[in-house]
């Protein structure tokens, strides 16, 4: 597959995962940690000269164009050259504060920056897809690259065929080093059986390898044939890391600003965005605060809640029949910060919170609970409820399970 071929997978995908990046200038490749390179943009020796925003718009160009790689190193060249960043040069490494001779642009340099950005970003592309199809194709069998020199690990993965959610999946999804072209194809369960899958299967034998970061020191065990760096599914690994980065700016906030932060996010593209199956499954979203007094009942250490894009699949999706949309949705998570009369302790688990609240004309019934030791709280169950049962829900609570009323 041609590097132009790739953009003609997935377009909108592919170009939406490099747009989704941030500007990072580092002096080495792995001054970013591997997963963080999902979300990054980045040029390594690019610390200390201003040529991230002109190498990100060509590249951009590239993918939104499908511009050919020989067309994008003539037209890049000579504005790096302009700008000094080309050939040996000297160059003070922040890591140690040490003058060393390092490479900067070149033809070969331009080359790998394309190859690398083209492939990871067509990756999450099609892993966006993978997750919007995944009901009807939910398995991938690994294929191999046809280039003449293939490493032997990867043809040992070749024809390995695995449900798309198997863990396998974030760590071997190609592609998986430096020049690597294999791929993936995404299959029903019937080709999966007719290719050999079968419920009951061992999980790939894989082994591992120590690494050392040189510019850390941290050693980490990387999959064997798999390059440094490479262990990771863009797609999958953005909308985590993502996630997390979200969740952690809201967060740090003070309560006031939590609220106005989460209204925008509620209100946001982001939540059609995972209605629609362009979120990876893993990814979440801040998208409530518990009151005060929930926190305190259960020692719970946030009161900000969690809504992942595999719930909102299923409560949007998978039970359409309720006939819920994105912004009755939406009205219904005004419940989780506000319950209008209660919030009781849910029996079926011993962390869980129900909410009853109406917003929007409609009465609501919200359950969330708390995992991970009392640090996350999850929006688990989302039901649209009667008023006939909303009044019996809440005339029938025990008095010592409520919290507020």
């Amino acid at each position: 597959m041609s590097d132009l071929d790739l953009f003609k997978t997935a377009p909108a995908d592919v170009l939406r995962y490099f747009d989704a990046k941030r500007a990072v200038p580092t002096f080495s490749w792995s001054d970013i940690a591997p997963s963080e390179h999902a979300y990054s943009w980045t040029v390594a020796k690019s610390a200390g000269f201003d040529i991230l925003d002109d190498i990100r718009v060509a590249m951009r160009e590239a993918i939104a164009n499908r511009v050919p790689e020989r067309e994008f190193i003539s037209q890049l060249s000579q504005v790096l050259q302009d700008k000094g960043w080309w050939g040996k040069a000297r160059a003070f490494d922040p890591l140690d504060g040490v003058e060393k001779t390092v490479q900067l642009g070149s033809p070969r340099r331009l080359r790998t920056i394309y190859w690398a950005n083209v492939r990871t970003a067509h990756a999450a592309g099609e892993w966006e897809r993978t997750e919007r199809t995944k009901a009807f194709l939910p398995f991938l069998v690994y294929t191999a690259s046809t280039a003449e020199r293939r490493r032997p690990e990867h043809l040992n993965w070749a024809g390995t065929v695995l449900p798309v959610d198997h863990p396998w999946w974030s760590t071997h999804y190609p592609p998986n080093g430096w020049g690597c072209r294999c791929g993936v194809r995404q299959i029903s369960g019937g080709e999966a059986k007719r290719l050999g899958w079968s419920a009951d299967q061992p999980d790939p034998d894989d082994t591992t390898e120590p690494w050392t970061n040189r510019r850390t020191g941290e050693t980490t065990q990387v999959p064997t044939g798999i390059d440094p760096g490479w262990a990771n599914n863009p797609g999958k690994a953005r909308g985590e890391n993502v996630s997390r980065y979200l969740y952690g700016q809201v967060e740090a906030m003070p309560p006031e600003r939590q609220r106005i932060a989460i209204k925008d996010i509620v209100g946001s593209p982001i939540l059609e965005a995972m209605a629609q199956g362009h979120m990876p499954s893993g990814s979440y979203l801040p998208i409530a605060q518990l009151a005060s007094k929930v926190v305190e009942r259960f020692g719970a250490k946030t009161g900000l809640v969690r809504l992942s894009a595999d719930s909102v699949q299923h409560i949007l999706v998978d039970h359409a029949e309720r006939g819920l949309a994105v912004e009755e949705l939406r009205n219904g998570l005004s419940v989780v910060s506000s319950p209008e009369t209660i919030a009781v302790r849910d029996y079926s688990h011993a962390e869980a919170v129900g909410l009853i609240g109406n917003a929007g004309g409609a009465w609501w019934h919200v359950a969330v609970n708390l995992a991970d030791d009392g640090t996350v709280w999850w929006l688990n169950s989302f039901h649209r409820q009667s008023e006939t049962d909303a009044a019996r829900f809440l005339r029938t609570a025990a008095p010592r399970d409520k919290i507020m009323d």
